[in-house]
């Protein structure tokens, strides 16, 4: 279940498309963790895995107070926390709009302005996830 990342050459991308192509290496394995492997997923290997958010700042907090479902969203913490005891409930949307808006806001934080554009641009809801991310300093991967 997931999958499976494999190398490839990167002759012919530009900087932002290695940048997104490392974006879904960082969070496939979250995604997969979130979604396949939660019964084996610890503290310690989910802090691993959301380094890279972590040292953003992305995803910091959790609002679950909101009037609709729309209304609020998870933080790291809490959305592993709620994957580890969702209480019966069906926390598929919750999880689905953390790694949206985890995997854009890591991409507006390691790719130029004109990937931000194109970014705002091709939203289907018309959001501008380099703004909402509240980004003051960008943070690219290292190289």
């Amino acid at each position: 279940d997931g999958d499976d990342l494999q190398r490839s050459p990167q002759d012919g991308l530009s900087e932002d498309e290695k940048a997104f192509h490392r974006v879904m290496a960082v969070m496939f394995p979250i995604r997969n963790a979130l979604m396949y492997d939660i019964a084996e997923l610890t503290q310690t290997k989910w802090d691993l895995l959301v380094d890279e958010l972590k040292r953003r700042d992305i995803k910091e907090t959790t609002s679950i107070s909101g009037p609709t479902p729309k209304d609020n969203y998870y933080g790291r913490q809490g959305i592993f926390d709620l994957t580890r005891g969702p209480g019966g409930r069906d926390i598929h949307h919750d999880v689905m709009k953390f790694l949206e808006e985890a995997g854009l806001y890591l991409l507006c934080h390691v790719t130029t302005s004109d990937f931000g554009e194109m970014l705002r641009e091709t939203h289907p809801e018309g959001h501008d996830p380099c703004t909402e991310a509240g980004i003051s300093v960008k943070i690219p991967f290292p190289d």
